[in-house]
C-alpha cells in the first residue's frame, strides 16, 4: 500500500480533557481547527504525548472518530494504534478501518522485548492493517530500533516508514538516509528540529507544535528557504524557552504535557487538565511559564 508523502511539521495532537478526566471534545475540535489554520504537514494522533497510555479503548476510539470527522481529509492523519495487549491493537485497527485517515503508527510498549519479537509485532500488525503502518522508535518506551533493524523491516509492503526519536545522531543519520519513494522517516524531539532537517529529514513531529506551531513551522520554512542562521536562531530560542520553565512537573510526567496544556489554555484553545497519571502545574509554576513566554517572545497570537 502507498501513503501520502509526509513533509513539514506534524503536531503530536494533545488530548484536551475536563477536570474529571472526561474527554473535552469541544476543546479537541478547537485545537484541530487551530492547527489546520497553520501550515502543518499533518497530525500525529494518539501518540505518547497525547496521553494515550492513560486512555481507555473507548476514549481512544472517540478521539479517533472525532479527529477524522473534523479533519475530513484536509491533512494526513497518522493514527496511533498502540496498546499493551496486541489483541486491543488489532481490535482498534478493525474499529477504525473505515475512518478517513492516512495510516497507523505503532509504539511497542514493551521495554524488555528483544528486536526479534518487535519485528514479529510490527509484521503481524502490518499484515492485518487496512492502511499503511508506521513504526515508532523511542528508547523511552521500547528497546531502541537500530538502523539494521529498521533496514530489515523497510521492505514490508505495508510499512510506510518510521518515526525515529533518538538523541543518537549517528543512528539518526543512518535511518534518515534510508528514506526513499517507498519508505519515509519522520524525526522527533522539539529541540532537535533544525539538526534533523540538516541531516535530511523531510518531516518532524513534536507535541510542542500543538501549543505553538508557529515557532516550529518557522524553523522548517527558514531551513527550506536556505536561511540557516535564522533557522538556528529560532531553534535556540525554543531551546532556551524550554530550559527556563519549571522542571518539577516534567520530572513527574516525563513529558511536558502539563506545560503544553497550560499554554493552550492561555491561548484559549482548551483546558489545562491532564489525565490521572500526570501532575499539573502549580500556581507559581504557571507564573514562571508565562514570564518565559514573554521573555523569549514565543508567538501566542
Amino acid at each position: 500500500m502507498s501513503t501520502t508523502k509526509i513533509t513539514g511539521i506534524l503536531p503530536v495532537v494533545v488530548t484536551p480533557m475536563h477536570e474529571n478526566g472526561d474527554l473535552d471534545l469541544e476543546g479537541l475540535e478547537k485545537l484541530l481547527h487551530f492547527l489546520m489554520g497553520k501550515d502543518i504537514g499533518g497530525f500525529w494522533v494518539l501518540g505518547t504525548s497525547s496521553e494515550d497510555m492513560n486512555m481507555t479503548f473507548e476514549k481512544r476510539l472517540t478521539v479517533a472518530r472525532r479527529t477524522a470527522e473534523v479533519v475530513d481529509g484536509q491533512v494526513p492523519i497518522l493514527l496511533g494504534s498502540a496498546f499493551f495487549a496486541l489483541e486491543d491493537t488489532l481490535n482498534f485497527i478493525e474499529a477504525t478501518g473505515s475512518l478517513k485517515i492516512d495510516s497507523y503508527h505503532l509504539m511497542p510498549y514493551h521495554p524488555k522485548l528483544g528486536l526479534d519479537r518487535l519485528e514479529w509485532i510490527y509484521t503481524t500488525v502490518a499484515d492485518r492493517a487496512p492502511r499503511p503502518l508506521w513504526m515508532y522508535s523511542s528508547a523511552n518506551y521500547s528497546i531502541p530500533h537500530t538502523p539494521e533493524f529498521v533496514a530489515r523491516l523497510k521492505p514490508h509492503k505495508n510499512i510506510a516508514g518510521i518515526k525515529y526519536s533518538t538523541r543518537n545522531t549517528v543512528d539518526q543519520m543512518k535511518v534518515i538516509a534510508m528514506a526513499d519513494d517507498s519508505f519515509q522517516v519522520i524525526t522527533s524531539v522539539a529541540d532537535q528540529t533544525y539538526p534533523c532537517l540538516c541531516m535530511g529529514a523531510k518531516a518532524h513531529t513534536t507535541s510542542i507544535a500543538s501549543c505553538f506551531p508557529e515557532l516550529l513551522i518557522s524553523i522548517y520554512k527558514l531551513f527550506t528557504a536556505g536561511k540557516h542562521t535564522e533557522a538556528l536562531t529560532e531553534q535556540l530560542r525554543l531551546i532556551d524557552f524550554m530550559s527556563n520553565i519549571p522542571k518539577r512537573a516534567r520530572g513527574d510526567n516525563f513529558m511536558p504535557i502539563a506545560e503544553e496544556k497550560f499554554i493552550l489554555s492561555l491561548r484559549g484553545i482548551c483546558k489545562e487538565y491532564t489525565s490521572s497519571y500526570y501532575s499539573e502545574l502549580t500556581a507559581n509554576e504557571k507564573k514562571i511559564v508565562e514570564k518565559a513566554l514573554k521573555t523569549y517572545k514565543i508567538p501566542m497570537s
